[in-house]
């Protein structure tokens, strides 16, 4: 029963922010028909521009914007990618991660000769991005279900020939949206080191991955995707505190465990937009 304590709870907050963040980035796209696996290497990518931006400026606000542009960023190429090239949605969005992952390793070797890691700079409260992201999600939930905006959305998602025919231009919304959610993995990035202090190549740790599986068992809905993704940082937080208790090879895989068996039993339940992961052809009118 020690383990059980406020602390764990607190824990779990700060845990779950950065799934919180990209769940709700990923609805946001995937709404407007577009899938972004390439949440993971993003969230890297916020990470190391904002150890970057906050070693040689000292600044962590500057820091953070510069981690919210490198997302968005790499949202715009996803989007160029998938939207406009008409690219596989997941390659693309592998493409995303590996490219990623390449540059962190070969940039923090560059800059502090260090291979994957940079030394300790200049932090935001990590609380901050906790306030943040429930005030966003608070918002988006309005937003998607509450005003015309949310409507269009879910329209180009659904019936994207119908959202033309509406005078709604569905591939410039795809990549908006897709942008913004790039921006919002930036920031689960820029939380994680903040959180940490420094930047190390391991730190975004799946959490991506498991931001899109919160997505899911919340069905496209920003409110239960934030109950998901407090559960799953909430299961993070109880792992590291059952390493005292059982061999530390099993609790570190509790999590991607219990992520796998809950999006097992939601997956069939989300009412998945229906024009997910397909190109929108104009003349197919």
């Amino acid at each position: 029963m020690s383990i059980l304590s406020l602390d764990l709870f607190l824990s779990a907050l700060r845990l779950a922010t950065p799934i919180a963040l990209v769940a709700l980035g990923e609805t946001f796209s995937e709404l407007s028909g577009v899938i972004n696996v390439g949440v993971e290497g993003t969230a890297l990518a916020g990470a190391l521009i904002n150890a970057i931006v906050a070693y040689h400026s000292g600044s962590p606000f500057l820091a953070v914007l510069g981690a919210l542009a490198v997302g968005a960023f790499l949202g715009l190429v996803h989007a160029t990618w998938a939207v406009y090239l008409r690219a596989d949605h997941v390659v693309s969005g592998v493409a995303v991660n590996l490219l990623v992952a390449g540059i962190a390793l070969f940039s923090t070797r560059i800059l502090w000769g260090w291979r994957g890691t940079s030394p300790a700079a200049a932090t935001m409260n990590p609380w901050i991005f906790v306030a943040i992201a429930f005030l966003l999600v608070g918002l988006s939930q309005v937003y998607i279900f509450r005003t015309p905006w949310g409507l269009r959305l879910r329209v180009v998602g659904e019936h994207p020939h119908a959202a033309d025919t509406a005078g709604i231009n569905v591939n410039r919304a795809r990549l908006l949206y897709t942008v913004l959610n790039g921006a919002l993995c930036g920031l689960a990035g820029a939380f994680l080191f903040n959180n940490l202090g420094r930047f190390t190549d391991g730190m975004v740790g799946g959490r991506g991955f498991i931001g899109i599986a919160a997505m899911v068992v919340g069905n496209y809905r920003p409110l239960p995707a934030l109950a998901a993704a407090y559960f799953f940082g909430l299961v993070d937080a109880l792992q590291m505190r059952l390493q005292t208790y059982i061999p530390s090879q099993f609790s570190i895989i509790l999590p991607y465990l219990l992520t796998v068996v809950v999006l097992a039993g939601f997956l069939g339940r989300a009412n998945v937009p229906k024009a997910l992961g397909k190109p929108y052809l104009k003349e197919g009118r």
